[in-house]
C-alpha cells in the first residue's frame, strides 16, 4: 500500500482574528476549487464556510475608528480644554490684587491640585479623575470659592463633559463586546465546518484516493504551515516551523524505498581480492544492484547492460550471456574481444515503465 498523508493538527485557537481570516479565505478558495462532489461532502457545507468566511471578513475589515471613536476624540478634546483652563485661571486669580479672589483662588488651587494633570491620562483614567474633581467642586467650601471666583458655567460644562464621555466610552466598549462576540460565534462554527470536511476528505483519501484528495490534503497542509509562521511572526518566535513537513504513515510491511544503484562488480571465480574490479575477457562477471530490477524497452535484456570506454562508446552485452537474474543480483559473460583497458559498466533499465540510467561509481579494469 502507497503511504497515506494525513492532515496536520491545527491550533486554531491561537490565531487572532485576522490571521484566521486569512487562512479560512485561502480554506474556502480550496473548498470550491476541489469541489464539493470530490470532497465527498455537501455542496451546502462549502457555501456555508464560505459565507461565514466572508461574514468573518466584513468584521476584520472594518475601521477600527468606530462612530464612537471621533465622539471621544471630540469630547476628549473638550474635557482637556476645561481642565486646563480650570488650573490656568486658578494661577492666574493667585496673583490677583483682590484679596478675596486670591484667597478663593488659593484654597481652590490647593484642593485640586492633586487633579492637574488629568488631560493627559488615558480616556477612561482622565474621566475618573475629572468625576473626584468634580465631587470635589460640590463640596461647599470650594462652590463658594468657584461662585467667587465666576467659574459656575466653567464646572457646569465640565460635569456634562464628564458625563458624556463616561457614556460614549460605555457605548463603545458594549460594542466591541458585542463584536468580539460574534466573531467568536462564527469561528465555532468554522471550526466544526473545517474538522468535518478534512475528516471526510482523509477518510476518503485512504480508501478511494484521487489526485484530486491528494492534492487537497497537501495544499492544507500547506495553508496551516502558513498560518503558524504568521502567528510566529506576531509573537516574535525566529525558530521555523519544526513540522513543515507533511505526516506521512508508511506501510509496515514495505521495505523502504532504496536509491536505485549499482554495489559491486567482480569476477565470479578466480578473480584478484586485491583487485576485485580486475576482470578477465570471457569470464563470469557478477552484477549487485539494488532499488531496481532488469527490463529492457522490448522487455527483453537486451541492451540492458553496457561497457563504456573512454570515448563513451557503448559496448552491450549479449542477453543470451545474462543469467541468474534476481531482484539485487545477476551474471553474464564478459566480452571476449574486447580490448583491454578500463570501462564504466552501466545499466539501462525500463523498471517502471520509464528508463532508469545507473552507472557503477568505480572503472573495471579488462585484461
Amino acid at each position: 500500500m502507497k503511504p497515506i498523508t494525513k492532515i496536520k493538527a491545527f491550533g486554531a485557537e491561537k490565531l487572532n482574528n485576522l490571521e484566521y481570516a486569512y487562512f479560512a479565505t485561502e480554506f474556502a478558495a480550496l473548498l470550491v476549487e476541489t469541489t464539493a462532489e470530490n470532497l465527498h461532502v455537501e455542496q451546502n457545507l462549502v457555501d456555508t464556510y464560505g459565507s461565514n468566511t466572508d461574514l468573518l471578513k466584513d468584521m476584520t475589515k472594518q475601521s477600527r475608528v468606530s462612530d464612537e471613536t471621533a465622539q471621544i476624540a471630540n469630547i476628549d478634546k473638550q474635557t482637556d480644554d476645561l481642565v486646563v483652563y480650570i488650573f490656568e485661571a486658578l494661577r492666574s486669580s493667585m496673583k490677583s490684587p483682590i484679596a478675596t479672589r486670591r484667597t478663593a483662588a488659593t484654597e481652590l488651587y490647593n484642593a485640586l491640585k492633586p487633579y492637574e494633570g488629568s488631560q493627559n491620562l488615558p480616556q477612561r483614567q482622565e474621566v475618573q479623575a475629572v468625576e473626584g474633581m468634580l465631587v470635589d467642586l460640590q463640596k461647599e467650601n470650594l462652590a463658594t470659592h468657584a461662585a467667587t471666583l465666576g467659574m459656575n458655567d466653567v464646572v457646569e460644562a465640565l460635569t456634562e463633559n464628564a458625563s458624556q464621555y463616561r457614556a460614549t466610552l460605555e457605548g463603545r466598549s458594549v460594542k466591541q463586546q458585542k463584536s468580539l462576540g460574534s466573531a467568536k460565534e462564527i469561528r465555532k462554527l468554522l471550526d466544526g465546518l473545517y474538522d468535518y470536511i478534512t475528516t471526510v476528505a482523509f477518510a476518503y483519501s485512504v480508501v478511494e484516493p484521487t489526485e484530486e484528495l491528494d492534492n487537497f490534503i497537501k495544499t492544507t497542509n500547506r495553508l496551516i504551515n502558513d498560518a503558524r509562521k504568521a502567528y510566529n511572526l506576531r509573537m516574535g518566535h525566529t525558530k521555523p516551523v519544526d513540522d513543515e513537513k507533511d505526516p506521512v504513515v508508511e506501510d509496515p510491511t514495505q521495505k523502504p524505498q532504496e536509491t536505485p544503484a549499482i554495489t559491486a562488480v567482480y569476477q565470479k571465480e578466480g578473480g584478484d581480492p586485491e583487485n576485485p574490479h580486475r576482470i578477465g575477457r570471457d569470464e563470469q562477471t557478477m552484477v549487485e544492484y539494488q532499488g531496481f530490477t532488469l527490463k529492457g524497452q522490448d522487455g527483453t535484456l537486451e541492451h540492458v547492460i553496457g561497457l563504456v570506454n573512454d570515448q563513451d562508446y557503448i559496448e552491450w552485452i549479449k542477453a543470451a550471456t545474462i543469467t541468474n537474474v534476481t531482484e539485487t543480483s545477476c551474471e553474464f559473460t564478459m566480452v571476449p574481444d574486447l580490448t583491454e583497458g578500463q570501462y564504466k559498466v552501466r545499466i539501462e533499465t525500463y523498471d517502471g515503465g520509464s528508463p532508469l540510467v545507473v552507472e557503477y561509481p568505480e572503472p573495471i579494469t579488462l585484461w
